[in-house]
C-alpha cells in the first residue's frame, strides 16, 4: 500500500482520493459547489473558502502568514482559529503529521466546530490511520451529520476496515437525506452498485 496525496496519486490498489470543494469560512460549514469524481472508491475532502486560505497563506508571503499564526498560538495556545489554519497550512503541503497535530489542537479548542473534525478525519487517513479517521468522522456526523462526513464513513468501512454493513449503512443515508447534493447521492449509489456487481460476480465464481 503506497501513502496518497492531495494530488490525487493512488491509494490502495488504485483507491485515490476525490477533492470535494465547498464554500466554507473558519466558524461554519455551507453547501457543496462540486465534487472532482474518479472511477475508483475514495474519501471526499472539503477545499477552504477564501478566509481560510488567506490564513493558511495560500498567496504571497506565505511565510510571514505561518509566521504570525505560530506567534498567535505561542500568545493563545487556545486559538482554535489559529490552529485551524496552521493545521490547513499543513494540510495543502502535505504535512500529514503536523497538520494532525494542529487540527486536533484546534478540535480540543473548539470542540463544537465540526470543520477541523473533518480535516482531522482526512490527515489520519492521509496516513491511513484508518481506524482513527472513522472515529473522528463517527465524531463529526454526531455534531453534524453531514453528507461528505458520512460518504467517507462508507468508503472507510467498506475498503478499508472491513465492515461493509456499516459502510452501506452510511451512504444509504446519503441517498435518504433531502440536503445532500446530488453529485454526492450518485457516488453513493455507485459505490452501492459495485458492490452488488461484486457480489454477483463472487456468486458466479462459485457457481
Amino acid at each position: 500500500m503506497t501513502n496518497s496525496t492531495l494530488t490525487m496519486n493512488p491509494l490502495d490498489g488504485g483507491r485515490k482520493l476525490v477533492l470535494l470543494a465547498v464554500c466554507v469560512g473558519l466558524a461554519a460549514m455551507l453547501g457543496a459547489s462540486f465534487l472532482y469524481r474518479l472511477s475508483n472508491p475514495s474519501l471526499v475532502q472539503q477545499g477552504r473558502g477564501p478566509a481560510a486560505q488567506e490564513q493558511a497563506g495560500e498567496h504571497d508571503g506565505e511565510m510571514e502568514i505561518v509566521s504570525a499564526l505560530m506567534q498567535k498560538v505561542q500568545q493563545n495556545p487556545n486559538d482554535a482559529g489559529a490552529l485551524f489554519a496552521l493545521g490547513q497550512h499543513f494540510l495543502d503541503h502535505s504535512d500529514w503529521a503536523r497538520a494532525e497535530g494542529f487540527l486536533a489542537r484546534a478540535v480540543v479548542a473548539s470542540p463544537a466546530d465540526p470543520q477541523p473534525l473533518y480535516m482531522l478525519g482526512i490527515a489520519q487517513y492521509q496516513q491511513q490511520s484508518f481506524e482513527k479517521a472513522a472515529e473522528t468522522f463517527e465524531r463529526l456526523i454526531e455534531i453534524d451529520p453531514q453528507p461528505a462526513a458520512r460518504y467517507n464513513l462508507g468508503i472507510l468501512y467498506r475498503h478499508y476496515l472491513k465492515a461493509e454493513a456499516k459502510g452501506n449503512a452510511h451512504l444509504k443515508a446519503i441517498i435518504e437525506d433531502a440536503k445532500a447534493p446530488e453529485d454526492l447521492k450518485a457516488q453513493a449509489r455507485q459505490e452501492l452498485e459495485s458492490a452488488v456487481h461484486g457480489d454477483k460476480k463472487q456468486q458466479d465464481k462459485k457457481q
